[in-house]
């Protein structure tokens, strides 16, 4: 009976750590998780900086998993390079490190428990009673006051279980006891879904005593393994850059634990020679400085290498012509904001396409677009967005949600009017509205992509084309009235006029949908 309260008190902090850590997570993705993606796209221009990045950004979400979804879903949107992601990844995996710094620094050696309690209660009166926009911080907030009740009561079920049995019939004194550690760590990471629970779960119990320090590391190896094993099952039937950024983070941890095992004697020798007395006192801070020292000195054997690594797993899953299909993973349909940034990556592609075919019906290009095809992939796409499913009706990505949504009516729209060919021949043949044509050109460069209008010029412009028009109309209706021009002639001018105006506006609601769609990315 003794056994099985004790083991009761241990699951059940462990239960409460998990869910303080779910709770943190959801509550930092909330406050930051915008911020976090822009700047892993905005500031990773190489494997170095991808490595700051990646770090920061699982430092402040408190998930090297979130982040490196994020990145796959980056990279199978095609907004990230796979050897860019390549530094996120190396990054992340030193970031996941930062859970048991703050453990070993702030929950063994201070009784947070009472104190903790008390940031249970302010995350739930502002989550409860707050504003919306303070939901985020009363999550992270209770959670963070449930990690450390959850540690006192992990910590009070190890004390109890170290007495009623015998770890030392798990041995780390030679290499196969080491790996049988070892896949006890990654099965953990495994079942829990965190491989920070697996640390502060070892942590605790080198802190209690109930494991040695060897068996400890061991285990340690083990999670940083399993952690991976998250971003594999998110590239599952995702295209090839997606497969290529998840496969890159098992392989990369996996050669990283492996080496590590090999350092723990090493690692131990050194702490003894160097400060013995030390090392007894504080193993808990002996074990987060290893679990920190070998994924750093594995970013900094790879990173030299990080050409070769990439080239490798290139070679191991071959590139493979894909299209617009690959881009709409229905994988990332989980993760709705990568979902709508796929979308976001396949519309830039149809906003040069439309705008291409809007500059051959101007008369400024010789070359017609298929519409046809264009017609396909857009509906594609309306379909792409049926599947999404949000759980709330506002928020950020509902916004998104919307403004896609919106820039897909505006796009039929547009495929419409690009389908009239007398208006096509009309301003192909004739030399009269040039004024309009002039002011509608650079709105038709502005969705292409070659030319970037601030969003004032570019309602302005809707503006003066609309003026444009109202003014033909009644000159026109004149002249027809007057006997200066034959009604179907006017008539024909009118159409030809109103055909520009619409087609201005439609670029200008584009316009302003797409900003809100955008991640503002540089």
């Amino acid at each position: 009976m003794v056994l099985i309260r004790v083991l009761v008190e241990a699951l059940g902090g462990l239960g409460l750590f998990l869910l303080g850590m779910t709770l943190m997570t959801e509550g930092l993705k909330a406050m930051a998780g915008d911020a976090i993606r822009q700047v892993l796209m905005r500031f990773t221009r190489s494997p170095v900086s991808g490595v700051v990045t990646g770090l920061v950004g699982t430092a402040v979400l408190q998930s090297s998993s979130a982040t490196i979804v994020a990145t796959v879903g980056f990279v199978g949107a095609g907004l990230l390079g796979f050897s860019q992601a390549l530094g996120i990844i190396f990054g992340s995996a030193l970031g996941t490190t930062v859970t048991g710094w703050i453990v070993a620094l702030v929950g063994f050696k201070f009784k947070l428990s009472l104190l903790a309690a008390l940031f249970v209660f302010a995350g739930a009166m502002l989550k409860l009673f707050g504003h919306r926009s303070l939901g985020g911080l009363g999550y992270a907030l209770a959670g963070f006051g449930l990690i450390f009740i959850g540690i006192d009561a992990l910590q009070g079920g190890l004390e109890g279980l170290r007495e009623q049995m015998d770890f030392s019939q798990f041995p780390a004194g030679d290499l196969w006891g080491k790996l049988k550690l070892v896949a006890v760590g990654v099965l953990f990471t495994l079942v829990t879904q965190s491989s920070s629970a697996g640390v502060v779960s070892a942590l605790t119990a080198l802190h209690t005593d109930t494991i040695a320090f060897e068996q400890a590391a061991s285990l340690v190896v083990g999670m940083n393994i399993g952690t991976s094993f998250t971003a594999a099952a998110a590239t599952i039937g995702g295209n090839v850059s997606v497969r290529r950024t998840g496969f890159s983070h098992v392989l990369y941890n996996t050669c990283v634990s492996s080496l590590a095992l090999f350092l723990i004697a090493p690692y131990i020798a050194m702490w003894q020679f160097a400060a013995a007395e030390t090392f007894v006192a504080h193993e808990e801070f002996a074990l987060v400085g290893f679990h920190s020292a070998f994924n750093l000195l594995g970013v900094l054997l790879v990173l030299p290498f990080a050409g070769q690594f990439a080239r490798l797993i290139e070679r191991l899953f071959p590139d493979k012509p894909y299209g617009y299909q690959q881009v709409l993973d229905r994988g990332l349909l989980k993760y709705p904001e990568l979902a709508l940034t796929a979308v976001q990556k396949v519309m830039t592609s149809q906003f040069e396409r439309v705008a291409e075919q809007l500059e051959y019906m101007l008369g400024e290009s010789g070359r017609s677009v298929p519409l046809v095809d264009l017609a396909r992939e857009l509906a594609d796409v309306q379909e792409y967005l049926d599947a999404i499913h949000l759980e709330g009706t506002s928020g950020s990505q509902w916004e998104r949600l919307l403004a896609a949504i919106q820039i897909v009516e505006h796009l039929q729209r547009l495929l419409e009017r690009c389908e009239n060919k007398s208006v096509a021949v009309a301003l192909r043949n004739g030399e009269e509205l040039a004024d309009a044509k002039a002011a509608l050109s650079p709105l038709v460069l502005s969705l292409w992509g070659k030319r970037s209008l601030p969003a004032d010029q570019v309602q302005e412009r809707v503006a003066q084309i609309t003026q444009i028009e109202q003014t033909t109309r009644r000159q026109t209706m004149n002249d027809i009235a007057q006997g200066r021009l034959e009604l179907k002639q006017g008539v024909a001018r009118m159409e030809v006029v109103r055909w520009l105006q619409r087609v201005a506006v439609h670029i200008g609601r584009i316009d302003v949908h797409s900003r809100e769609l955008n991640y503002q990315q540089p």
